[in-house]
């Protein structure tokens, strides 16, 4: 490694310890398709019965190391059936792995979120959930050069750095709650002419402020992390439609404000006799990050399979030590069938 990728390395290193030793989590920046993981109320907000997530976020490509941010959830419904205004639950199973720099500083997470969803009028919901974790950091400081490496004309890891790799492995529980009101005019999930829906919900994370014991000398807390969401989606004709989504963190003090605009266009309509035929979307768009980024985002969805990417391109002053990132998501729902039972939903 040369002495300049070493220095811009080390700048990554420092960014990174800030935003740990502040407390502070990572950000994915299709918050919208995965705000189940930020609100627990979302869970089972979906159309169908089964839904399984997985996303990936590789971030500052091109920096000279790898921050990647891993995220899953298993969603589940419980008493939903083919009464569309009926009470009914959510549980789901998430895990979380993020992964930043040479010193190798990750954030891992198993948790389950549960959600309760009552019908107040037809097509107007109100969600509530709770969400609880179990949370490791750990980091491996062996794999970082330091300057009393030097040996005259480079940096050698063989040389001894005189520095001790004490920090603590710990895990701690995590817990949160959320709160989200939704009106969804069609319970088939495709918005005709000037049909609109809407969702919108806040919670709060780390609500229990959990200690961070990052080494024997010193310790912190994990901010609580305060998170507003609204969408609202617009169909425009029989096969298309607008789709705008805001997302607002505030964890310490640090602020971050996501705006995603969407326009969706259906490929192929779903059969109206037999139903065995899924409706396919195509989805473009662009999100917006008050860090002075964007994200172009295209999707496809085949039914109850979609896939999506989004490409950030950093433009604020951050972009003078990385300027690229990448986020994929796919997403199966099982739509007609739960895959434990019988019932279908129409």
């Amino acid at each position: 490694m040369n002495l300049k990728g070493t220095l811009l390395s080390a700048l990554l290193l420092a960014l990174g310890l800030l935003n740990y030793v502040g407390a502070q989590d990572f950000h994915l920046t299709q918050a919208d398709r995965t705000i189940s993981f930020l609100n627990p109320a979302f869970v089972g907000t979906y159309r169908g019965y089964e839904k399984l997530t997985l996303l990936n976020r590789n971030q500052w490509i091109g920096s000279g190391t790898q921050f990647l941010t891993s995220y899953g959830m298993a969603e589940f419904t419980a008493g939903r059936s083919n009464q569309k205004n009926r009470a009914y639950a959510g549980i789901a199973a998430a895990f979380s792995n993020d992964v930043g720099g040479d010193s190798r500083m990750t954030q891992k997470s198993f948790g389950i979120n549960t959600s309760g969803h009552i019908p107040l009028a037809k097509g107007h919901w109100l969600d509530a959930g709770l969400q609880t974790a179990i949370q490791q950091r750990s980091a491996d400081f062996s794999k970082l050069l330091y300057y009393s490496q030097w040996n005259g004309s480079s940096l050698d890891p063989s040389v001894f750095s005189g520095e001790e790799n004490d920090f603590a492995n710990f895990a701690f529980v995590d817990a949160g709650l959320g709160l989200a009101y939704r009106y969804e005019p069609n319970s088939r999930g495709e918005l005709r002419d000037g049909q609109w829906s809407i969702q919108t919900g806040l919670s709060i994370q780390h609500v229990n402020r959990p200690r961070l014991q990052y080494n024997t000398l010193s310790a912190d807390r994990l901010y609580q992390k305060f998170v507003g969401f609204a969408s609202f989606t617009l169909g425009l004709n029989e096969v298309s439609a607008m789709h705008i989504s805001l997302t607002h963190l505030r964890q310490g003090g640090h602020n971050e404000t996501m705006l995603g605009a969407m326009y969706r266009m259906q490929l192929l309509g779903s059969s109206q006799i037999t139903n065995e035929v899924s409706t396919k979307y195509l989805t473009t768009g662009l999100y917006f990050r008050s860090s002075a980024a964007i994200a172009p985002y295209f999707s496809i969805d085949f039914g109850a399979f979609d896939l999506g990417m989004s490409y950030d391109a950093d433009l604020g002053s951050a972009s003078a030590a990385y300027r690229h990132s990448i986020e994929v998501n796919a997403a199966y729902t099982f739509t007609k069938k739960s895959a434990f039972k019988g019932n279908r939903l129409r």
